[in-house]
Formats: C-alpha cells, sequence, structure tokens
C-alpha cells in the first residue's frame, strides 16, 4: 500500500490558505493517524475525527465544517456531483499496481465460458484494476469497462451504493470481476446486474465466485424485511451527511406509508442509534441515508430497518422482478 502524499496534501492546502484542518481516516488507515498529524501539525491546526465513515458522501455534516477551513479525507475519491460546503482535499491511498498476478487464477473465468468480462474496482484498486485488464486481454479476454454516472470519479469505480459503471455494460459483459476488499461492492454487482459476479482477493491471489454469498444474503435479508409487514408505526430517517441526504425521497416514503393506513413521523439525524428508534417505539424503520446501514448494522435494530427499495417493493409501490439494491444518484442539498 502506498503511503500518504503529505507533500501533494501540503501543497493543495497552502494553495487553499488553510490554516485549521479535520482529517478523516477509514479505520484501516487509522494507524497513520499518528504520522500524519506529527507531518501536518508542524504548518497547521489540525483535529482528527474519530467517527467512522463510509465514503466522500459521509463527509460529515454542516455542523463538520464550520470551524475548519478545510477537511481532508484519505482512501476515498471525490464525488463530483456533491457540493460540498468546505474545501475537500482527497488522498484516494492508491494500492501499489506492481503487484503479482499468476495469469491462471482468471481460469475459473474460462471454465464458466466466459470471454466479455466487465472489469470493476474500488477507488483504491484503480491502478491495480488497469494491471488487471492488462492480463485480461492477454489471455484472450474481452475486459469491458463502463462509463459512470454524475456521482463517480472514474470509469469502472464502484461505490456500495452506486453501480453505475456496471449498468452501463450489463447488456454486454458476460460477468463482472471486481478488484475490492470486502464482498459487499461484488454482492451488491451481481444483485444491480443478475450476472456472475467473480471478486479478486488481493490478499490470497484468488478469484471467488459471489454467488453463495448473494444468495446467503437474499435469504437473510427477505427474512428480515418481512418483519415491517405488520408493522403499524414507521420512522422515516433522513441523513444529514452532505452526500446522502435525501429529504425528497424521504417525503414520499411518508406519504406512502400513510397511504397504506400506517403511521409516519420524519426524522434527521448525523448518527444512528438504535437506542432512539426504541425510545419512540416504533415498528419499522426506513433509512434514506447510507443503505450500508439497513444492511451492514441490521443486526443492532430489534425492529426491521429498510432501504427505500426495500420498502417500496414489500408493499407493492414498485414492481421488480428481484431484490433491487438502494443506489444513490444524487441527493438534496443540506441547509
Amino acid at each position: 500500500m502506498r503511503k500518504p502524499d503529505v507533500a501533494s496534501i501540503i501543497k493543495q492546502l497552502d494553495n487553499i490558505g488553510a490554516r485549521k484542518i479535520l482529517l478523516q481516516l477509514p479505520d484501516g488507515l487509522k494507524p497513520e493517524a499518528f504520522d500524519l498529524f506529527s507531518k501536518l501539525s508542524s504548518k497547521y491546526s489540525v483535529i482528527i475525527s474519530s467517527d467512522p465513515f463510509y465514503g466522500a458522501c459521509d463527509a460529515g455534516t454542516v455542523e463538520s465544517y464550520r470551524d475548519v477551513d478545510c477537511i481532508v479525507q484519505l482512501g476515498h475519491s471525490p464525488i463530483p456531483n456533491l457540493h460540498y460546503p468546505k474545501p475537500m482535499i482527497f488522498d484516494e491511498f492508491l494500492m501499489d499496481p506492481e503487484i503479482e498476478l499468476d495469469p491462471s487464477i482468471f481460469n475459473i473465468l474460462r471454465s464458466r465460458g466466459y470471454r466479455k468480462i466487465g472489469l470493476l474496482f474500488s477507488v483504491q484498486y484503480r491502478d491495480v484494476a488497469v494491471r488487471v485488464r492488462e492480463i485480461l486481454s492477454r489471455s484472450g479476454f474481452e475486459p469491458l469497462v463502463g462509463r459512470v454516472d454524475s456521482r463517480m470519479k472514474y470509469p469502472g469505480q464502484v461505490l456500495g451504493c452506486n453501480f453505475s459503471a456496471a449498468h452501463l455494460i450489463s447488456d454486454d459483459a458476460e460477468c463482472f470481476l471486481v478488484v475490492s476488499t470486502g464482498k459487499f461492492h461484488a454482492i451488491g454487482v451481481q444483485l444491480s446486474t443478475d450476472k456472475e459476479t467473480f471478486i479478486l482477493d488481493l490478499n490470497s491471489r484468488s478469484l471467488e465466485s459471489i454467488s453463495k454469498e448473494t444468495d446467503e444474503f437474499l435469504r437473510k435479508r427477505y427474512a428480515r424485511i418481512s418483519r415491517a409487514l405488520d408493522a403499524q408505526k414507521f420512522c422515516i430517517v433522513m441523513d444529514t451527511k452532505v452526500g446522502q441526504y435525501r429529504e425528497k425521497l424521504a417525503e414520499v416514503i411518508r406519504r406512502q406509508v400513510e397511504s397504506l393506513g400506517k403511521s409516519a413521523i420524519m426524522l434527521k439525524t448525523s448518527e444512528v442509534r438504535p437506542s432512539d428508534y426504541e425510545n419512540l417505539r416504533c415498528d419499522a424503520i426506513v433509512f434514506t441515508g447510507c443503505p450500508r446501514v439497513s444492511i451492514d448494522d441490521e443486526q443492532k435494530f430489534p425492529m426491521p430497518i429498510l432501504t427505500p427499495p426495500e420498502f417500496q417493493r414489500l408493499f407493492g409501490f414498485k414492481k421488480t422482478r428481484g431484490y433491487v439494491m438502494d443506489e444513490i444518484v444524487a441527493v438534496d442539498p443540506v441547509n
């Protein structure tokens, strides 16, 4: 893994004229905190955020910006169609592309009869994906890289809430290959495209189909969602983070809940605490912020917590052939 480009960060901070900065590090990069603080605090007033965050959409609420000149975030790329209240500097913390990859690991694709491979990546693996594309081409495959919508920066890039790069090549790709850590992105791709998806594990240098994990995800998710059928009191929650705020969608969901003869209240939050909803005595939650809250944290809640597409499919407001991931294309401005 490459080290943060401190010289580039300092140059950008000086160009902005920043004096007080907020530094955001994902959990995997927090071991770099002491070294970065030491290097930056000699020139700037530095505060390190201890809050967890998922990406450039999760760059804090408006309150986070009020006392600083700039936010420096590591491990993510900017979201082009977001309007951040203060300047943002992103260090993508790219994985070293010189990693050794044996072309034989891609034989599983050939054994399944696949030739046209949709190639996707999370941003830290952008340079590695270029290398993978070269190996696939030399091995007789046809790698396809899809364009992205205005929420994404690079062709082929995926987020946990945006798979536009996969959608735009889904008709041509016979399967998908995701260069990323964890399995959430790959499961999302398979669910969003209904095409078999493989994840490239750079630790074991192996390629694994995500089909089994996707089936298990669906079984568990449907069981959880179905508990909301008998709910009478719904909390419709808006996350006030600048890249996740969807007030208009929340209002649509509220009207749909009430059309069913059920009760709904609208809530705003910057931190999702299960105890808050227990105190409200609600039967179910529809969370319009990051979909990973509903999915990754579902076991923390005593009541079902649904994404907007899950709610709309469960109660018949949208008819789909199967499960639909909650994808964020655009957000509302946070006042």
